[in-house]
């Protein structure tokens, strides 16, 4: 166990402070530059070397490589801190960790030195999965490694891919043909610096992230070493999926971040316009506006937090649970951004009117998460998938994982001396512990020195869990079982909504004596807000009170107490 507060909050506190006040113009990454890099669609070069100087990129690297990557939930803060200035750069970034990731997982020892020695020389990486053809279909993928004396061939392109110009390695899905034409799917790593006959593909236009270099490439006959091939006892396949489980969750940073910024920017604004003698922030509905906003950024975070610890306590079970954080986290934030853009009214529309235009850019920008690491379509799919073995083994007797009060305390982290392929899964086996724990819990009373309001709630969350368990059963003897069916799509966001309040509730019960989930009206605003969101719902004075709080001090939006 680490001590938070002495060491991984330093961390964030660190890079906060070295990063600065967006607003000010002085900051090397500010809200006016960021949004004039924007209107020319200029990649953030300035911005990525800042990031090299100040030791962002030893993060993406794992301690055994010679970097400072060890606690997945420390990666995640410093990514929303990012965000909170520019997804742009965040997403850069963020890429560079995503390809990187199948090579920690499944790489050999000389593959993890070539990459360590690029990222922490500040140089950009990609995953490269995607092809104009196949979408989301990975396993249509065309792009060919024919296997010769020498290493591989390759032919074919690949779309859509972030970092596919700028990146200086590329960790690649192909179709692999062996000398006897046998074909199965394979990662390789490429060191672009170091190949030839390829083609860059040009920059593609988007609506949001428009300094990204979101691009692609194309082989002609390129000719690599065999060494760039990634040998694994499984097929290669699942690597990719195995990454993806925990850039997934590492995706929620960039939702954070933004999230972060919009909200900061309308209170901002509500606290200081003045209407018929009354600031905005005085009208009742103002005030339930940005008091929801703020509960569902504390819970999406914490559904963040507690899916990162996943890999620490319940790696099997990541496969389920890096999905919903993805699905659940970014739509989230997408609603609760529009609900603010109602609040911050003409402003919101304005290019240069109210801080550069930044919420309008937060916005756009924020947007594009829910469709890259696996589209909200293809999140909900794999949860459907395992939604019948769920709900049966929590039906039949759950138990309390045994580091449940550890993986939820909010004061320790556990650091991984490293990460493997063999921590992950490509299915959970219906394993689903959070649920279990807090259903368990709830038959052993563990809560009852709680305030009565607060175990009401908590026993309607048991409520909501077992019913949510009787229509997937009822579900298994019909013809709407099929995974992909309407009905079983609307069951599984429903276990997200469970799974967000769940991970709520079992912070609230293994943090007592926390300064913000030890107030029961703060705890039941938290669980209230995703269990029965409604217009009716109106926030306590004392979160509306700590969310000034924090905002005066200029804080993160947080949990988390960052030491000054």
């Amino acid at each position: 166990m680490t001590d938070l507060t002495h060491d991984f909050l330093k961390t964030i506190q660190h890079f906060e402070t070295t990063l600065g006040d967006p607003t000010n113009e002085q900051s090397e990454i500010n809200f006016v530059r960021s949004v004039t890099l924007d209107e020319a669609q200029a990649f953030p070069d300035d911005y990525i070397h800042y990031l090299k100087d100040i030791g962002y990129f030893s993060y993406f690297v794992p301690t055994e490589m010679g970097g400072k990557l060890h606690e997945l939930s420390e990666l995640l803060l410093l990514c929303r801190t990012l965000s909170r200035r520019d997804l742009t750069a965040a997403i850069a970034t963020g890429q560079t960790m995503l390809g990187a990731l199948p090579v920690w997982l499944c790489g050999d020892q000389t593959q993890k030195t070539l990459l360590a020695e690029h990222i922490l020389q500040g140089h950009l990486g990609c995953l490269a999965l995607t092809e104009k053809r196949h979408g989301s279909n990975l396993l249509a993928s065309e792009v060919s490694a024919t296997e010769h004396a020498d290493g591989y061939q390759l032919n074919g392109e690949k779309w859509l891919i972030n970092n596919a110009t700028q990146g200086h390695t590329m960790t690649i899905l192909v179709r692999k043909y062996d000398h006897n034409q046998r074909e199965s799917l394979a990662v390789l790593l490429l060191d672009k610096t170091c190949i030839k006959d390829f083609e860059n593909i040009e920059k593609i236009n988007t609506h949001g992230i428009r300094c990204a270099d979101i691009s692609g490439i194309r082989f002609r006959n390129t000719q690599v070493p065999k060494s760039a091939i990634i040998q694994t006892n499984e097929p290669g396949m699942y690597g990719v999926l195995k990454a993806l489980q925990i850039s997934r969750i590492l995706c929620a940073g960039f939702s954070l971040g933004a999230f972060d910024t919009c909200l900061r920017l309308t209170y901002d604004f509500a606290k200081s316009r003045t209407l018929y003698q009354k600031t905005v922030l005085d009208m009742p509905t103002v005030q339930q506006g940005l008091g929801r906003s703020f509960a569902k950024l504390l819970v999406a975070e914490m559904v963040s937090l507690a899916s990162s610890k996943t890999l620490n306590y319940a790696g099997k079970s990541l496969s389920v649970y890096s999905a919903s954080c993805k699905y659940w986290v970014p739509k989230t934030t997408e609603l609760a951004i529009d609900e603010l853009k109602v609040i911050l009214g003409a402003r919101y529309y304005l290019r240069d009117e109210y801080q550069a235009g930044m919420f309008q850019k937060m916005q756009r920008d924020n947007a594009v998460v829910s469709l890259f690491d696996g589209s909200s379509q293809l999140n909900l799919g794999l949860i459907s998938s395992q939604t019948n073995a769920i709900a049966s083994k929590l039906l039949d007797n759950p138990c309390v994982h045994p580091d449940i009060a550890a993986w939820f305390d909010l004061n320790t982290a556990t650091s991984l001396s490293t990460i493997s392929s063999a921590m992950l899964s490509v299915s959970n086996m219906g394993q689903d512990p959070v649920l279990a724990s807090f259903l368990a819990i709830t038959e052993q009373r563990q809560f009852d020195t709680l305030d009565a309001n607060l175990q009401s709630v908590l026993h309607t969350l048991k409520q909501h869990i077992l019913s949510w368990c009787d229509t997937i059963q009822t579900l298994q003897h019909n013809e709407q079982n099929e995974p992909a069916s309407v009905v079983r799509f609307a069951a599984t966001k429903q276990y997200t909504q469970l799974f967000a309040t769940s991970c709520c509730a079992l912070y609230v019960i293994f943090n007592p004596s926390h300064p913000l989930l030890g107030q029961s009206d703060i705890a039941q605003d938290l669980l209230t807000v995703i269990l029965d969101d409604s217009d009716l719902w109106v926030p306590s004075s004392a979160l509306l009170s700590t969310l000034d709080t924090q905002h005066q001090n200029q804080s993160m939006y947080s949990l988390l107490a960052l030491p000054k």
